[in-house]
């Protein structure tokens, strides 16, 4: 190969043989006794690539998938970082399953029959309330029920509707925040033969609702389908303790309601033609389904014995709500990665701005990970489950002191930017 230059240059001469014939170990230099014109080319330039590469050393191709080839191509780092990837991902959706496993536990519980009165065991045929979860509004404190009437079958596990067949027809009144006390009228010979006649057993007394004019917030019992919603009241369940006061403590925050209900023999009372009368005691309550990013349980208790005297014939039901595991586990995840970003953004900050390594600042695009940083906190944490408004205590410890010391930050590398810009880059 001869190439010319004919402006006045030394002509520049190569043998492709002298090339071809190369020792990598030999003292033969190619290029000894080359001229060229800075204007035109390069030595290396003059060269094809594939004479380069055998000129500089022997051919780095590798047979593919052998020994050299893995080992060229940066293959196990790769393998590496990619099974610790699917390893995490791995760990995260066994942890999330685990959580799930825990609700549904939780649902169990809440599901399982157990007698409201003291030191009284469960039996056949008692009547029982139960509650389907159907919403918890955490600004309203109020938490919305549907109640049903239901018996215990003779397994004593199994619960059904009151209504499902001819024999479980047993019509009643229920009432909400009542009282019950002896009913002391008087009724008539005519309705005191007639329910007699139907199997009531008027020699103990009755009792009856204390507000004889109230009317019952529904009739259950008589089909599968019978129900009445209410709304619970919820407040703080523990005083003087921020860590658990409602809304401010999340995730930690604990609450607590109470209902009382009341029933009464709706076919009782229209035969001795006496409102609200013939009161008797429900035996229990259970809870089915659930509430997002809730945990509600409810402990039962019956009033129609304590210690064999008489203090009403209610059913005393209270409530206790409080943040899952998951979303604990969501809340304090989110803040310690807050805390790690920041601490991380910090040091490179003290690194750039104290330490003087500029290398920081013009090899870094610092400035634009600070800006990006200040605005992905607030977005975290409207990301979490169950999140109150602004202002409680998870925003004091890992949102607002984050954001204050991002924005310090910030300021200082774009002052540190500008005051160390060359003055002919201006």
């Amino acid at each position: 190969m001869q190439t010319d230059n004919h402006q006045g240059d030394k002509t520049i001469s190569i043998s492709r043989r002298h090339v071809n014939d190369y020792d990598p170990e030999s003292t033969f230099d190619p290029y000894r006794n080359v001229s060229y014109n800075n204007s035109s080319y390069a030595p290396e330039k003059a060269l094809p690539a594939p004479i380069v590469q055998q000129v500089h050393g022997h051919s780095t191709e590798h047979r593919r998938f052998s020994k050299g080839w893995w080992k060229s191509r940066d293959v196990w780092p790769r393998v590496i970082y990619l099974v610790t990837g699917i390893v995490l991902c791995v760990i995260w959706i066994g942890v999330m399953i685990a959580f799930a496993d825990q609700e549904v536990r939780a649902q169990q519980r809440n599901k399982d029959v157990a007698s409201a009165n003291r030191g009284e065991s469960r039996k056949p045929y008692q009547l029982y309330l139960k509650g389907t979860l159907k919403k918890f509004d955490p600004v309203e404190r109020a938490l919305t029920v549907s109640w049903s009437a239901c018996y215990l079958h003779e397994d004593n596990v199994t619960i059904s509707e009151l209504g499902d067949s001819p024999d479980t027809f047993y019509p009643i009144n229920i009432y909400r925040d009542v009282k019950v006390v002896s009913d002391t009228r008087n009724i008539t010979p005519e309705h005191v033969t007639e329910l007699q006649a139907f199997g009531y057993n008027l020699d103990d007394g009755f009792l009856r609702i204390d507000n004889t004019s109230a009317p019952p917030i529904g009739v259950l019992g008589q089909h599968t389908w019978d129900s009445v919603d209410t709304q619970i009241d919820f407040s703080q369940a523990v005083e003087n303790n921020s860590w658990t006061q409602p809304l401010f403590g999340y995730p930690f925050d604990v609450w607590a309601g109470q209902i009382v209900f009341a029933t009464t023999d709706r076919a009782g009372s229209e035969i001795a033609n006496l409102s609200n009368t013939f009161a008797f005691g429900l035996d229990g309550a259970v809870l089915s389904d659930s509430t997002l990013n809730w945990r509600i349980s409810l402990t039962p208790n019956n009033t129609c014995l304590v210690d064999g005297e008489f203090e009403g014939c209610e059913l005393h039901l209270s409530f206790t709500g409080k943040r899952p595991p998951l979303v604990r586990f969501a809340a304090l995840l989110a803040v310690l990665v807050n805390w790690l970003s920041t601490i991380g953004i910090f040091v490179l900050t003290s690194e750039a701005v104290i330490m003087g390594r500029m290398y920081i600042l013009t090899e870094t695009d610092i400035l634009g990970v600070c800006f990006t940083a200040l605005f992905a906190l607030p977005t975290v944490r409207a990301l979490l489950p169950g999140a109150p408004d602004f202002g409680a205590i998870i925003d004091l410890i890992g949102v607002i002191p984050n954001i204050i010391i991002i924005s310090l930050c910030t300021t200082m590398m774009a002052l540190r930017k500008v005051l160390t810009r060359k003055p002919k880059e201006e």
